[in-house]
């Protein structure tokens, strides 16, 4: 391979890593969710089986009246009788594969009592990282709650698999009824609400630590290899580049004189 050949192939290979740390941006994720009360359903498995659920903008919390969908909404009973609450809630994080802190899953319970009757609702879960915008995540199956019976908590797990830097997240949980046209009830999860931080990071980020050493003896993490990779690229482009500059012709010879 010739010298040319060689600086267009590493310039190849920088354009190919900056469109990989674009499509970093792209949030991804998989959940699962069931009644608390429910054995029949091992949310560690079911998660497993779930396709990964990719959202590539921040998405915001329903509010029909700004959105003028009042019209499409002339259909839906409200029941102003019933009043909502998320009585508790509360949020486990697992999967601290690196054991920095930072875990990439997590498993939010929450118990929505209603003032009267029984309903049937469900559940928009969002998620915010350092005081950011929210980005929506999941949203649950339908689920009837009965009064304030604890017995219909519902509970949902997630893994962030990519788009999810380390940082301090919150948690957002919205309530929305068949029988009303509007969110009815929501909670935040945060320091504030839990008395605790909660620490996220994605799947990539949570890779176990190994340490190994350069040949020039420098230590170097899991998580410095894109740098590592773009460096050695450099230095291809740079020896590449002297090649070049070695081959091209040079008339420097003076010439003999005649005899």
């Amino acid at each position: 391979m010739n010298a040319l050949a060689r600086i267009l192939l590493a310039c190849a290979l920088l354009a190919v890593a900056g469109a990989a740390s674009a499509a970093d941006t792209l949030l991804s994720s998989r959940s699962v969710g069931k009644l608390a009360a429910d054995d029949s359903v091992d949310l560690a498995q079911a998660l497993k089986l779930r396709e990964p659920v990719a959202r590539a903008a921040p998405a915001t919390s329903e509010d029909y009246v700004s959105a003028g969908n009042g019209a499409a909404l002339a259909g839906i009973a409200n029941r102003h009788d019933q009043l909502f609450d998320v009585y508790s809630a509360d949020v486990r994080l697992v999967a601290d594969l690196d054991l920095d802190g930072y875990h990439h899953a997590l498993n939010v319970s929450f118990d929505v009592d209603v003032s009267y009757d029984d309903a049937t609702v469900y559940a928009k879960l969002y998620l915010s990282r350092d005081g950011g915008p929210w980005s929506q995540y999941f949203t649950t199956d339908l689920f009837v709650i009965h009064g304030d019976d604890a017995a219909d908590a519902y509970e949902v797990q997630t893994e962030l698999l990519d788009g999810y830097p380390p940082g301090y997240y919150d948690v957002l949980i919205e309530i929305y009824s068949l029988d009303h046209a509007f969110m009815v009830a929501s909670m935040v999860l945060d320091y504030h609400t839990l008395g605790r931080d909660i620490a996220l990071e994605d799947y990539g980020w949570d890779e176990p630590y190994e340490e190994f050493y350069t040949e020039v003896g420098v230590s170097v993490g899991g998580g410095d290899f894109g740098v590592l990779a773009l460096f050695f690229l450099l230095i291809q482009i740079a020896i590449a580049a002297r090649g070049v500059l070695a081959t091209t012709p040079c008339n420097t010879a003076t010439k003999k004189p005649e005899k």
